[in-house]
């Protein structure tokens, strides 16, 4: 009774997911239309509430909720600065910790398209200090304040969008000092999404059919 609708997503090998931002803006879309409103809260099997908001023909703002960054939060299996892991591995080092509901980790590179995330995924998602597993995104921020995303999602691998990533990036870039501005569009394989992070963080992306 907490939300309009209660959602179980599942990732690629059986897996239960905790938190799919670009599902949650799918469900809305379908709910919304469904029953002629441009609101509806959606809950989560890790019991948060995702406030879905029509704003345009097809395109669906999702409150993501507040980040969380302490190190038992994400969680971690040691005590470690979230903002700085001492994790390093080939060409990736240094990454931030961010749960946006899901846990995540954000390296910084100048060329996203240099890193064999197919190879380097795996070991970094069963790393030792995440005792849940990690989800990995790969960020290249541009010039203009935009950020170039790749993510490795535990559980599945490889994906073309992960909105719970995108949201981890720009807060991780924000605060590691690489934007200004706590609003900006992140452009992965499967699309661009425009992530605010005011207290909670917001994602709004569009909806299409395949």
């Amino acid at each position: 009774n907490a939300a309009n609708c209660f959602i179980h997503i599942y990732n690629a090998d059986g897996s239960r997911a905790e938190m799919c931002g670009n599902a949650a803006r799918c469900v809305g879309y379908l709910i919304m239309s469904e029953k002629g409103t441009e609101h509806i809260t959606i809950e989560l099997v890790n019991k948060r509430i995702l406030e879905c908001f029509k704003v345009g023909d097809k395109s669906i703002k999702v409150n993501m909720g507040k980040p969380l960054l302490n190190w038992h939060e994400i969680p971690l299996s040691t005590e470690c600065d979230t903002l700085h892991l001492p994790i390093e591995l080939e060409m990736l080092k240094d990454p931030v910790a961010v749960n946006i509901g899901n846990p995540h980790i954000v390296f910084f590179v100048d060329n996203i398209s240099e890193i064999p995330l197919r190879n380097l995924g795996p070991k970094l998602e069963n790393h030792v200090l995440f005792p849940q597993k990690i989800n990995i995104s790969i960020a290249q921020v541009e010039k203009s304040g935009e950020i170039a995303l790749r993510v490795w999602e535990r559980g599945t691998g490889i994906t073309a969008s992960c909105g719970s990533a995108a949201c981890a990036a720009l807060v991780a870039s924000t605060l590691r000092g690489y934007l200004t501005a706590q609003q900006t569009s992140v452009d992965l394989p499967g699309g661009r999404l425009l992530i605010e992070w005011a207290n909670n963080v917001f994602m709004t992306g569009d909806i299409g059919f395949l």
